[in-house]
Formats: C-alpha cells, structure tokens, sequence
C-alpha cells in the first residue's frame, strides 16, 4: 500500500515496464532466533511463534503497557528501528514481521495475506505472549491489518494508531480514481502467471530502491541494502505483491465484518504525511470508526516513521495518554 508522489511526475506503468524489462519448525513462542537484529532494537530479544504451520517472528523489549507494532510494503519490522527503542522505555513493546515478510514465514497460501486471516497471524502472537489489552500502531498494509484486528477482535485493543493507510476498501477506490498515480498496484494486477515477480527478479535494487530514495535520505544506504537484500530471498517479491492482490476479496470482507457488527468502537488516531495523505488517513477511517483523531506529519512523505520519527512519537505519546 504506497502513497507516494515522486515529485510532480507520475511514472505511466508502461513506461516502469519497459524500464524494468531492460534493466534486463513446529515453532514455539519466545525461542531465540538466529536472524535477530539487535543493532536496531537494543535490549530486544526475538522470537517466533508458530500461527497455524505459519511461523510469525518477532521481536519484543521494555517493560509496562504493550504496544503492538505492524510495518508496511516494502519493509519489515525494521521500520520501527527509530521509535520502538524510545516506546520501549516504559511500555512492552512487539515489532511483528508481517507473513511473508522479514525472518517471518510464508502463509500456506496466497488466500492466507487477506487482512483478516494476517490479523488472525498478529492475533497468535499476541496471545502467546500474554499481552492482555494493547495499544496498535501499523504503518502502511500494517495499518490496513490493524484496522481488520480491530474489527476482528474487538476487545483486545485499547488504541489504534493508522500511518499512511486507508480503511479497508477505500483504497481500492483510490487506485481506480488514479491509475497513473498507484501504478505499483496495476503492476501487482496485471498480467498473471507472475509476470511482476518475472521482471522484478534480479533487478530488485532498482524496483524496491525507487520507493526508498523518495525518503529523501531518511532511509540510508544501508538500511536500503539490507532491504533490497531481504526482498531478493526467493518467495518474498511474491508475497509482499500477493498483499495488493487479496484486497477485492479480503479488504471487501473487513467491510462486510464492519457492517455486521458496527463501526469500531476503539479510539483510532490516523496519520498521514504532509506530502502524502495528509489528512486524509483520519477523515476516510470515520467512515468505518466512531472515535478518530486525525494528524499530520510536517513535511513527511509516505515513510514518516523515518522521515520524522520525533513527531511521531509525541503525536502517539499524547494519544496513547488521552
């Protein structure tokens, strides 16, 4: 799920095409993992706890209240490498790596990266791990999966926080009103026998890099190497892409779960990018949540969690106290 502008030009899909084409265990909870990534987590352990045969990794530090973290397309738990260290000072905090994404596992099919069966994933581990009642935070598809665990599982969550996310279907509608504009999404939907994952293969810096270097800087070469290397790992480029492709079907179903048992009742605080979304996170999720806030990131683009981190934190300091 990316909003993202490129500056003031919007690069046609055939155009991206064309470009791409010539650039020619049974797991239990809380066991140490061999991928853990200190560096940016310190004082965190990781592990992985095992959702239905899938094996969901994450990673968990501080003591206190528990907040839940969900990331976005194309990262991994990582893009909260520069708030959970500081969330963590006086809250439990849980970076999760999304199925398919990160040290996490692949879902047993491609029907299981519909939004309700991954909050289903995110539900294990928070149950595993005794964390009662949560605050949320997702940025991106992790803001989509948040909005379906809210829906889904009503009674965990004391706070939602939504980065850069749409409700539900509503982003669906957002690519059929700018084609040009979401052309990551006609890319995932177009031709099938992966066609996508086809052209992408061995050219994933300059496919993956193209989202990153419109951090402007705010995510380094480093951690743009360490990503492009994650996604490169057979199976990834597919799942990450099988997230925009289950939304007819799995999005749809959050709607119709909404419209079943009501809009959801926990207090919500959307935030969107001064250059991307805006405002537009909050006033869209009042349509399927009763109590939303709505900010603003100054000067922020899609990636605030790197782009302004600070502001972040006493946006969500201040809700989270409300």
């Amino acid at each position: 799920m990316r909003f993202i502008t490129f500056g003031k030009r919007v690069a046609p899909l055939a155009a991206l095409l064309a470009a791409a084409t010539l650039l020619a265990a049974s797991c239990s909870s809380s066991h140490d993992a061999a991928s853990a990534k200190p560096s940016a987590f310190p004082g965190f352990q990781d592990g992985t706890v095992d959702s239905n045969g899938v094996a969901v990794h994450y990673v968990k530090g501080g003591q206190g209240p528990a907040i839940v973290l969900l990331h976005g397309w194309p990262e991994d738990l990582q893009a909260f490498r520069k708030v959970a260290p500081d969330l963590a000072k006086d809250h439990t905090v849980v970076a999760i790596d999304l199925p398919g994404f990160g040290d996490s596992g692949f879902a047993k099919s491609d029907d299981g990266y519909q939004a309700l069966a991954v909050a289903s994933d995110v539900h294990a581990v928070t149950q595993n791990l005794n964390l009662g009642r949560f605050d949320l935070i997702g940025h991106d598809w992790g803001g989509a999966i948040g909005l379906a665990y809210a829906a889904e599982f009503r009674s965990d969550l004391a706070h939602l926080v939504v980065l850069e996310a749409p409700p539900t279907s509503d982003y669906l509608d957002l690519v059929q009103a700018k084609p040009r504009t979401f052309w990551w999404d006609w890319f995932a939907e177009g031709p099938k026998d992966d066609l996508a994952e086809q052209l992408i293969d061995g050219k994933e810096s300059v496919f993956y890099g193209l989202f990153y270097k419109e951090a402007g800087g705010a995510i380094d070469q480093a951690e743009n190497d360490a990503l492009v290397t994650a996604f490169s790992k057979p199976g990834r480029t597919h799942a990450g892409l099988e997230y925009f492709r289950q939304q007819d079907t799995g999005e749809k179903a959050v709607d119709t779960l909404i419209a079943k048992d009501g809009k959801i009742t926990v207090p919500v605080l959307g935030i969107g990018g001064e250059h991307s979304m805006a405002a537009g996170v909050g006033t869209m999720t009042v349509r399927v949540a009763e109590h939303v806030t709505t900010d603003v990131v100054p000067g922020a683009n899609h990636w605030v969690l790197e782009e302004n981190p600070d502001y972040i934190l006493g946006s969500v300091r201040k809700f989270l106290a409300s």
